[in-house]
């Protein structure tokens, strides 16, 4: 019997007695927890803090990304397969690693769909993910700054997104003043690329989710988990047409 694959996903603190599941909240390993569930593959979460995920990845012996990735040098998701001995990083790389290596469960990445995913995540997905960003800093501080270690992380990457310091009181009074983002428009755009698979489709590859479904989901459930389902974004998803029904399908692999 294969043994579990590892996935190194990113804590919150949340009250006991929730799930793995429920305990995630990165819109990018979020994506990788789908993969696995999708196919059907047993894993196991290995949880680290955002400010560790660099020494973690140089432990486990990983080499940065290139200097053209757009991003940090290390990141998750990461996955080990024990069945393979093998790490990967990205969430991209990790669905082909996962439909070439188990080919008899549901394709992520279909023949032929790999350029068109790629551009899809990039130009959709990232943009709808920017948008949120500003109604879940706040929210995002209090809940994955688990050690001083995240919280200084998390400072950093405030700092530049603002171009100077900007303390926590001051941050969480300019979160506070901050207008939720119209999710209307890039939901209605989503949904009639959907309707192009059907009157009834509700996946982007039609009858079953792909990568870039998983990655859409993430970006929606992120926020709707983060933000306690609560408030005027998580009203905009859930009541949506099409992204209430989407959010639901989806959760049946969480």
């Amino acid at each position: 019997m294969p043994q579990p694959i590892v996935l190194y996903d990113l804590m919150r603190q949340v009250p006991g007695g929730h799930s793995d599941a429920e305990q995630s909240w990165s819109p990018n390993t979020m994506k990788t927890r789908y993969a696995l569930n999708i196919k059907g593959l047993q894993f196991k979460t290995e949880w680290i803090g955002f400010g560790a995920v660099g020494r973690k990845m140089k432990e486990l012996g990983l080499p940065p990304h290139p200097d053209s990735y757009p991003g940090p040098k290390y990141t998750v998701p990461t996955i080990y397969d024990p069945n393979t001995d093998k790490y990967v990083t990205e969430s991209f790389a990790i669905a082909r690693y996962l439909d070439e290596t188990y080919p008899d469960t549901a394709r992520l990445v279909a023949p032929g769909t790999a350029g068109f995913q790629v551009a899809y995540v990039e130009k959709i997905a990232v943009p709808l993910m920017y948008l949120t960003i500003p109604a879940l800093g706040w929210p995002v501080f209090e809940q994955c700054g688990v050690s001083e270690e995240d919280k200084e992380h998390l400072r950093k990457l405030r700092e530049a997104a603002f171009g100077r310091k900007v303390d926590d009181a001051e941050y969480k009074d300019l979160h506070a003043m901050m207008k939720v983002p119209d999710m209307n428009g890039p939901l209605d755009i989503l949904a009639r690329h959907v309707a192009a698979n059907g009157a009834n489709a509700l996946f982007l590859a039609g009858d079953s989710p792909c990568h870039a479904d998983t990655a859409i989901a993430s970006v929606l459930v992120s926020a709707l988990r983060i933000l306690g389902m609560e408030g005027e974004l998580c009203e905009a998803i859930l009541q949506h047409s099409w992204a209430g029904k989407y959010v639901e399908a989806m959760s049946k692999w969480e």
